[in-house]
C-alpha cells in the first residue's frame, strides 16, 4: 500500500488532471498541442502488458472530436527504485501503443537528490532513450506572486510543499492561499493537508497561523463546524510527518541513495571501502557535490577528487 504523502499525490493528479499539463508548461518547458479537455483516465500499461506494469496516474488531452493528442504518464518516487528505469519505459510504449498519440513521462519527486536521480535519461541501447520530466524543488521554485498561484493553484501548492527549507517560504504560503481561494472545497481540504504533511515544524505553525488569521474566510470553505478541529488535527499529523521529514539525517540518506543507484546504474563497481565511505558521510554539501559527479565519473574512485 503507498503511504499517505504518495497517495495524496497522486489524488492531486486524478482531482486536478490540468496540473500535469502545467506541470509539463510551466517546469518542464513542454508546450502541450491544441486541447479542448484534460482527463485522468482509467488507461493503463496492463492493458496491454502484465499486471505489474501500472501508472501512478495518466491523464489525456483530447481535441473537440475525441482524439487523443498527448498523454502523461505521471509517476510519484518518494525514494530510488532501480527497478522503474525499466518499468517506466514499459509505461511510455505501452500507452503510446494503446492512445496512438505522443506520451510524456512526468516523475514528481519530494526529494531533490531521488528528484535528480528520476530524471536521467534512460537508455534503451541502439533504439534510443527514454527521459523523464522530473519535478522537484530544484526544478519549481518557490511561488510568491500572488497572480501565478490563482492562475495555477497546483503549483502554488506543490511549490510550497517541496520548498519548506526556503527563506521565503512565509510568502509562498501566503500567496498558495490565495491561490487555494479558486479551488473547490473538497479541494481545499486535500491540498491543505497534504502541505501539512510535508513541509518542517516551523513552517507548519505559521500555516496554522495564516489560517487561524483567514479563518473567516476558510471557515466557509472548510466548513465552520470543524474548522478549528480540522487544524489542529492537520497540525498533529503534519508536524509528526514534518518532523521524519525535515530530519538532517533523512536528507542525507536521500542524496547517499541517489549517489548509489546513479553509480550503479551506470555499471560502475563500487568497492566496499568506496561504499562504506559514502555510506558514512553526513555533510549535505559533499553529498552533493558528489551526486553531481557521480553522473560523469568514469570510475568511484573519480568521485573524491
Amino acid at each position: 500500500m503507498p503511504n499517505l504523502i504518495h497517495q495524496q499525490t497522486v489524488d492531486l493528479f486524478h482531482r486536478r488532471p490540468i496540473a500535469a499539463v502545467e506541470l509539463l508548461r510551466e517546469v518542464g518547458g513542454i508546450e502541450p498541442p491544441e486541447f479542448a479537455k484534460a482527463t485522468a483516465e482509467a488507461v493503463d500499461a496492463t492493458q496491454l502488458t502484465p499486471v505489474e506494469y501500472r501508472a501512478d496516474a495518466v491523464v489525456v488531452l483530447r481535441d473537440g472530436s475525441g482524439t487523443a493528442r498527448l498523454a502523461v504518464i505521471v509517476e510519484v518516487q518518494l525514494r530510488h527504485d532501480a527497478d522503474k528505469r525499466f518499468t517506466w519505459p514499459v509505461y511510455v510504449a505501452a500507452l503510446r501503443a494503446r492512445l496512438k498519440c505522443d506520451t510524456a513521462l512526468l516523475v514528481i519527486s519530494l526529494n531533490p537528490a531521488v528528484g535528480r536521480w528520476c530524471e536521467q535519461p534512460i537508455s534503451m541501447g541502439p533504439s534510443g532513450t527514454v527521459t523523464p520530466v522530473a519535478i522537484h524543488s530544484d526544478r519549481l521554485p518557490l511561488v510568491t506572486d500572488p497572480g501565478e498561484a490563482r492562475r495555477h493553484p497546483e503549483l502554488a501548492v506543490l511549490s510550497a510543499a517541496m520548498n519548506g527549507g526556503h527563506p521565503d517560504i512565509d510568502k509562498g504560503l501566503e500567496v498558495m492561499l490565495e491561490g487555494l481561494n479558486e479551488l473547490d472545497q473538497k479541494d481545499v481540504r486535500l491540498y491543505l493537508s497534504y502541505v501539512f504533511g510535508l513541509v518542517p515544524t516551523v513552517v507548519g505553525e505559521r500555516l496554522k497561523e495564516l489560517l487561524m488569521t483567514a479563518s473567516a474566510d476558510y471557515e466557509k470553505v472548510i466548513g465552520a463546524r470543524y474548522f478549528s478541529e480540522w487544524v489542529n488535527k492537520g497540525m498533529e499529523q503534519g508536524l509528526e510527518q514534518g518532523r521524519e521529514q525535515g530530519l538532517e539525517q533523512g536528507r542525507a540518506e536521500g542524496e547517499i541513495d541517489a549517489i548509489l543507484a546513479v553509480l550503479d546504474a551506470r555499471g560502475l563497481e563500487i568497492s566496499p571501502e568506496a561504499r562504506e565511505r559514502i555510506r558514512g558521510c553526513s555533510d549535505l554539501q559533499l553529498l552533493e557535490k558528489w551526486i553531481r559527479k557521480a553522473v560523469t565519473v568514469t570510475s568511484v574512485d573519480e568521485l573524491f577528487l
